[in-house]
């Protein structure tokens, strides 16, 4: 007697000619990525293992109470908000990369050029006994601290220029649950034609 072809799940006979196939973890073969340190297949994406480990807290207390001094009694009441976040160790340790803001680098550079530049100004004036705003120190004040900014301009748009690729490669790792270790795995692309 010759056998039929068969759905397991749902009995029902397979055509003749059609070929089901199935190409993947999408569709929904089991995924074969292994630790290449302890070879165990435990992993998890780093994503997800930093947003386990980050909780947000927000709590509101109120007290209520009678206190009775040396004046008489009186009423204390009292409310308080504490809001924050924790972060377990491993989270903590698998923090995305950020990007470094522009503009509290402009806004820092500006606060320190015009404090220091206060001094540099204020000492000179002591000691010279002058109200002259120009002056050497604060000439050459003036040529270093644009010369930083401009570095620092630089150190920052490099960062942020990299910033693509290592987020990249953030989101493309997955960490052991068996040692620890953090490895990068590539999915070959898949068609759905």
């Amino acid at each position: 007697m010759r056998q039929r072809s068969c759905n397991v799940s749902t009995g029902r006979v397979i055509r003749k000619g059609i070929y089901p196939y199935r190409n993947g973890a999408g569709r929904g073969d089991a995924m074969e990525l292994h630790c290449p340190n302890c070879h165990s297949t435990d992993l998890k994406k780093v994503s997800l293992a930093y947003q386990e480990g980050l909780s947000r807290l927000n709590t509101r207390t109120r007290i209520r109470g009678v206190v009775v001094g040396s004046d008489g009694p009186d009423l204390v009441v009292g409310r308080a908000t504490t809001k924050g976040t924790q972060q377990t160790d491993i989270s903590r340790a698998l923090t995305p990369p950020k990007k470094w803001s522009y503009r509290k680098l402009f806004g820092w550079s500006i606060l320190v050029f015009v404090s220091v530049g206060w001094i540099v100004f204020y000492v000179n004036t002591i000691t010279k006994n002058s109200s002259t705003v120009s002056s050497m120190p604060l000439t050459i004040y003036s040529v270093l601290s644009a010369g930083v900014f401009i570095l620092l301009w630089v150190l920052f748009w490099r960062h942020n220029s990299s910033y693509q690729t290592q987020y990249a490669q953030w989101n493309r790792a997955f960490i052991c649950e068996r040692c620890g270790t953090v490895s990068q795995h590539d999915f070959p692309s898949t068609s759905l034609s």
